[in-house]
């Protein structure tokens, strides 16, 4: 029998971490079965700790005790390949495995510097701009700064605005800037910028109106779709082909996602993994791309890890797992799947219902382990 690949997955939990598991359990005869899956979560209560072979227990990644209790478990398992579930944790499992060169386990990416092009997005702003790569105008909020560097802005780039957390994720804390008095609220924020909106602004007017009178108790701005481009940058410079998707949007989750070919974003999607490659950088990349108003393909957002669509992209002909484990962990012998045939299809998502044993949810509360019975 071949040898089991081990795998350690960072907030198992997260909508990531389904992804892996999904990804791994597809055709599950030729992929789950060669792999040995170790989560690690926050939340005992999370359906995807009982989907692993082993799961620990661990305090939020930004706790003192996150990185001590971390190399334990990494010490302890001696994982093959690590993969991070939120964007948190991509920073902070590099820089412990960065640290303490003794720890078994390969994380797939190239270089912290790289990392925080994706993870900061002021310096994702400053990447771009260094390789002339096309991006959303961008400028970083700082409280008592001189205001017309922002209104100067806006005559560059006209209302509405995005305004967003410079190290925000899953769109929390985004929202619209309609005026100069909505500028003055974003100036009192810590952490936040200002971005050039991609799109037509016309197709706002009805929501910003909405917006004007009693709030509804549920709302959700229309046109909110984007071009998602997607690869893997190998270590030597190799770059899989790029997959782009359109993605629909409801509340912040892609709900519909469909397969495209648009030769002028694959090329934009290569000229930015070749960027990150001379600086330096390897692993997923996945690029943002919207048009701007006059019509322009523009960048807006940048990351570097497995992320919320891993297992569509799989079902349409991208096997994001199989060629991050063919680019860095080669030893292994783990098929690598391409459904070329699916290219048709749409991918749609929705919520799901999970059974849990109370039982295996104290165990792993009190224990801070829990082993899947064999």
């Amino acid at each position: 029998m071949d040898k089991k690949i081990k795998i350690l997955v960072t907030s198992i939990g997260s909508l990531v971490g389904q992804n892996i598991q999904e990804s791994l359990e597809f055709n599950a005869s030729i992929r789950r079965d060669k792999v040995t899956l170790i989560g690690t979560n926050s939340i005992a209560e999370s359906p995807n700790n009982y989907k692993c072979d082993y799961c620990y227990l661990v305090p939020n990644t930004s706790t003192n005790e996150y990185e001590l209790i971390i190399k334990e478990i990494v010490r302890e398992v001696e994982p093959d390949l690590i993969l991070s579930g939120r964007d948190e944790d991509t920073e902070a499992i590099y820089r412990i495995m960065e640290s303490n060169p003794d720890l078994k386990g390969k994380v797939p990416y190239g270089n912290l510097d790289t990392l925080l092009f994706a993870l900061d997005k002021m310096k994702t702003w400053e990447f771009s701009k260094k390789y002339k790569l096309p991006f959303a105008e961008s400028i970083e909020v700082k409280k008592n700064s001189d205001k017309k560097s922002y209104l100067d802005f806006v005559k560059k780039v006209g209302f509405p605005l995005i305004a967003k957390p410079v190290r925000g994720y899953a769109s929390k804390g985004v929202f619209f800037i309609r005026n100069y008095e909505d500028i003055n609220f974003v100036l009192e924020l810590d952490g936040y910028m200002l971005q050039e909106y991609l799109g037509d602004p016309e197709l706002l007017e009805t929501y910003f109106k909405l917006m004007e009178g009693p709030i509804p108790l549920f709302s959700h701005a229309p046109n909110v779709i984007h071009y998602s481009c997607h690869t893997i940058l190998a270590p030597n410079g190799e770059i899989a082909p790029v997959f782009i998707s359109k993605n629909e949007h409801d509340a912040g989750r892609t709900l519909g996602f469909t397969r495209v070919e648009n030769k002028e974003l694959e090329k934009l999607t290569l000229d930015y993994a070749n960027a990150l490659f001379k600086e330096g950088g390897a692993g997923p990349v996945t690029v943002q791309f919207r048009k701007d108003r006059n019509g322009k393909w523009k960048a807006q957002e940048m990351n570097m890890r497995t992320n919320g669509n891993t297992f569509p992209r799989l079902m349409l002909g991208q096997d994001d797992i199989g060629l991050i484990i063919k680019y860095f962990v080669s030893d292994f012998d783990f098929p690598i799947l391409n459904n070329k045939d699916e290219n048709n299809y749409l991918v749609t998502k929705s919520l799901l219902s999970n059974f849990l044993n109370s039982n295996e949810i104290e165990t792993l509360r009190t224990t801070n382990k829990w082993t899947k019975n064999k």
